[in-house]
């Protein structure tokens, strides 16, 4: 965790936000995580600050302010619950450590909207999904690449941010198998996936491909996924980032990367794979979750739809 720099002019209130985020790094291990939190609680203070209020104010007004601001330029109600959840998530830090006076939390005087059970889930037509990745170029180093990345998506069901970070040293090669360590998954988890026959094959492939065919040879910390060319964000051979790669998953799939953990999901759901397996492997900590989420990806399918058709329906017309 990095250290909370203290000046002779740092208030009580800069130091509780200080402290607040330098948790939340520490304990996410995700600098973009920390950077949205402290961006949030940087742009309700100000809201705070219009009305003459701060963060240690009475928290009835703090809590009618916080309303208002959660709900500025109309946000999805996600949105306007995730705003609510930081705000009240520094309150309850700075409570328990008695860095802002009083008891109360003026998230908890704010009602969260109601937002429908994984209502954006989408899983893609394992038919289209075939036929994007056929018609990538795997001749190309690029397209080797970029064919790896995705099929350990699809087999693994990761987050981007999982996937990205994965380097040599998260790599295990046996005779018949491809295992990966993902260290820093949500919530902290460690976790492990198999990978598939050909998805692991494929993996070495691209590695091989890029790095030579003697990968005893690799450092542990070199990237998975490299830049193959120079460019204002890297140089080359350094590891993609997320964003980088939600771009690949955009151009190739023609979809954001998270339609991937969607499929893997209802994929697995599809062969007959247990629920309770499924919870593990999308590292949902309660079974309920998985329970929506998978009903939530399959609300469009009716088992008896065929059946209520032949009530209706005799022949189709010539």
């Amino acid at each position: 965790m990095n250290a909370v720099i203290v000046s002779p002019t740092t208030s009580a209130l800069d130091l509780a936000l200080a402290a607040w985020i330098d948790a939340k790094r520490g304990r996410s291990g995700s600098v973009r995580t920390a950077e949205t939190y402290a961006a949030t609680l940087t742009a309700f203070r100000a809201a705070l600050h219009e009305v003459g209020l701060e963060l240690d104010s009475d928290p009835r007004p703090v809590a009618l302010v916080l309303q208002a601001w959660c709900g500025r330029n109309t946000p999805s109600p996600a949105t306007y619950n995730q705003r609510v959840s930081i705000v009240s998530s520094f309150y309850a830090f700075a409570i328990r450590r008695g860095l802002v006076a009083g008891t109360i939390n003026p998230a908890d005087l704010v009602e969260r909207r109601t937002v429908p059970s994984y209502h954006h889930v989408r899983a893609l037509d394992p038919v289209q999904v075939r036929a994007r990745l056929a018609a990538i170029d795997c001749a190309s180093v690029q397209g080797l690449r970029d064919y790896a990345v995705l099929l350990v998506a699809l087999a693994t069901g990761r987050r981007v941010s999982e996937i990205a970070s994965l380097r040599w040293k998260h790599v295990r090669v046996t005779e018949d198998r491809v295992l990966l360590e993902f260290p820093r998954t949500k919530g902290g988890k460690l976790m492990q996936d198999a990978l598939p026959p050909a998805t692991g094959r494929v993996l070495l492939q691209w590695l091989q491909r890029y790095y030579g065919a003697d990968l005893s040879a690799v450092s542990p910390e070199a990237p998975l996924w490299t830049a193959l060319a120079a460019s204002p964000r890297g140089q080359r051979g350094a590891a993609l980032t997320p964003r980088q790669i939600q771009n690949i998953c955009r151009s190739r799939l023609g979809v954001h990367f998270h339609a991937l953990r969607h499929t893997f999901a209802h994929a697995m759901n599809t062969v007959g794979a247990p629920v309770t397996l499924i919870q593990s492997r999308l590292g949902h900590s309660n079974l309920a979750t998985t329970s929506r989420y998978l009903a939530a990806l399959q609300r469009a399918e009716n088992p008896y739809g065929a059946q209520v058709e032949a009530l209706f329906v005799t022949e189709e017309p010539a």
